[in-house]
């Protein structure tokens, strides 16, 4: 045996060994992803086993897919914050699988069904053994499992805008015709169905032509403007709806990046620290992992991946520009669930951002050692979540269907749960709500202005209270009510000059139950809140009887 010959034997077993070592780090890449894909299926099947009940903006969007013709459906959907297809979607959804609460939450399984395999689609389009960093901010979020889940847009929006981002990065990796369709149909579905998909969108297709511009591909620059403009001209058949409703006035709030911020940080923190501990460590740190890598690259000039990053960065850093200067614009008080596109989308550029970096032995060590804590650690802030119910209801409703006479009242108390008493209380006895409104199957704020306006908006309710206790019988306050405050002034038509639009359901409840305490000789609490129901629909049950002048 010659000298290389020997040399050759010699090292041939640390070799295999080495091969074998990588097709190890390989598999357990892939059964990471895997387990963390079983793990959200397991907690989307407990959340739709245990969620419950409709709550107030799941019902209104049942009841607006539901409406008698579809003139109004597309009358009318611009109050329930979604484009028609997507009320149309829940129509066509009722009418092969019914309309009970059970079939409703395995729609919002489906949707959580449909994101993973989008994610395993995005990560395996770009060569990634699964989608680990995306399962893990995203998947095992509360603030996905619990709302992206709920009968509303946003689930199936997070979809389509996470199909959007993979697509797109395969057409600038692989910049074909049919590539460049996909990109755009995924991209139009995102914002037929989604409002807050269009900044993101925006965000996305801005990054895409960064990056085309700086390879001096207008072709595709080209390409990329024609796409936009036609995902833009599909929207604008909704855009006058939103644009003219001026009842919106009644929702604004001033977004500052301040409170903006805060209610990002609760929309991550939803349920406990730790999932928040995991996008600060993760996102900053893959960040500027890219940014490193992509200088590097393109010193190197090893253009195709380097503007590939550049992408994921770009659409990283101005998806959050474009969706602040959104809220801003919208100037909603916005709640957890408003974010949930933006989370989506940040982290699916992650997701994808890390998949090119784990070409690295050390990163991809590094993501591995992720994905572990995350399945040892995230079970247990979300287990309360994936069992909390959204709205009590449908208890308070069953409890009045009981023991409420027809003689008696039921004051609703603020109007905005009226969706969801509309859909669980069948009892014979009135119901009115404060203020009182002629439509109760979808939140009509066009109508709450109105009332707001108005010199005495609620005499009405308190004539109906005070005919029901004179004549001996009960009024029951479905949300409760407490005085009000000496110190609270008489806010009068709106605007009032000190707070605006804002404030006025809270003054209508105090003066309820200032008018309650002062007439009413007995009052009671027939239904606390109950425990493991969210606090943003856990509403008490009061009675009162007798008349005292």
């Amino acid at each position: 045996m010659t000298k290389a010959t020997a040399d050759r034997s010699s090292n041939a077993p640390s070799t295999n060994s080495g091969a074998r070592k990588i097709d190890i780090l390989r598999l357990t890449e892939l059964c990471s992803a895997v387990l963390l894909s079983a793990l959200v299926l397991f907690f989307l099947g407990v959340r739709a086993v245990h969620a419950g009940a409709l709550w107030r903006d799941e019902a209104a969007t049942l009841q607006l897919a539901q409406m008698p013709t579809l003139h109004e459906i597309f009358s009318d959907f611009q109050h329930e914050a979604f484009p028609p297809p997507f009320p149309l979607l829940i129509r066509t959804y009722v009418a092969l699988f019914g309309a009970s609460d059970a079939s409703l939450r395995w729609f919002g399984f489906a949707i959580g069904v449909t994101l993973i395999a989008a994610a395993w689609f995005s990560s395996r389009a770009l060569g990634d053994r699964g989608p680990v960093l995306f399962l893990t901010l995203f998947g095992l979020n509360s603030t996905f499992l619990m709302w992206g889940t709920s009968l509303r847009g946003y689930g199936l929006g997070c979809v389509l805008l996470l199909l959007t981002i993979g697509l797109t990065a395969k057409a600038i990796s692989q910049p074909t015709t049919a590539n460049a369709v996909a990109a755009t149909i995924a991209s139009i579905a995102s914002v037929q169905f989604m409002v807050n998909a269009v900044p993101l969108v925006a965000a996305i297709a801005a990054s895409a032509l960064l990056v085309f511009i700086l390879r001096r591909r207008f072709r595709q620059v080209a390409v990329v403007c024609v796409c936009l403009a036609i995902c833009a001209f599909s929207f604008v058949p909704y855009a006058k709806g939103y644009l003219t409703a001026d009842w919106n006035v009644v929702l604004k709030y001033p977004a500052t990046f301040v409170s903006v911020w805060e209610k990002l940080r609760l929309a991550l923190e939803e349920r406990g620290l730790l999932m928040a501990v995991f996008w600060y460590a993760v996102v900053p740190l893959i960040v500027l992992g890219a940014s490193r890598r992509w200088w590097t690259l393109r010193r190197d000039k090893s253009f195709a991946e380097a503007h590939l990053l550049l992408f994921l960065i770009a659409v990283s850093a101005l998806s959050i520009f474009t969706y602040y200067a959104f809220l801003k614009i919208l100037s909603y008080a916005t709640r957890p669930w408003y974010y949930l596109p933006l989370l989506c989308v940040v982290a699916g550029a992650i997701d994808l951002m890390g998949g090119i970096l784990a070409r690295a032995r050390w990163i991809r060590i590094a993501r591995l050692l992720f994905a572990i804590a995350a399945l040892l650690f995230l079970p247990f802030t979300l287990w309360k979540s994936a069992h909390e119910r959204l709205t009590d209801i449908d208890v308070v409703a069953h409890k009045l269907e009981e023991q409420a006479s027809p003689s008696d009242l039921i004051v609703v108390n603020p109007w905005h749960f009226a969706p969801s008493f509309y859909r669980y209380y069948h009892g014979s006895t009135p119901w009115i709500t404060v203020p009182t409104m002629s439509e109760h199957r979808i939140h009509r704020y066009d109508l709450m202005k109105s009332k707001m306006i108005e010199l005495d908006p609620l005499s009405d309710v308190r004539s109906a209270i005070r005919q029901t206790l004179q004549s001996s019988h009960r009024v029951w306050v479905v949300g409760g009510a407490r005085p009000r405050d000496e110190n609270m002034p008489r806010l009068g038509p709106a605007p009032n000059p000190y707070f605006g639009w804002a404030g006025y359901m809270a003054f209508w409840s105090m003066e309820l139950g200032s008018f309650l305490n002062e007439h009413a000789r007995v009052g009671e609490v027939a239904l606390e809140p109950m425990a493991g129901v969210n606090d943003g629909e856990n509403v008490p049950l009061l009675v009162a009887s007798g008349w005292q002048d």
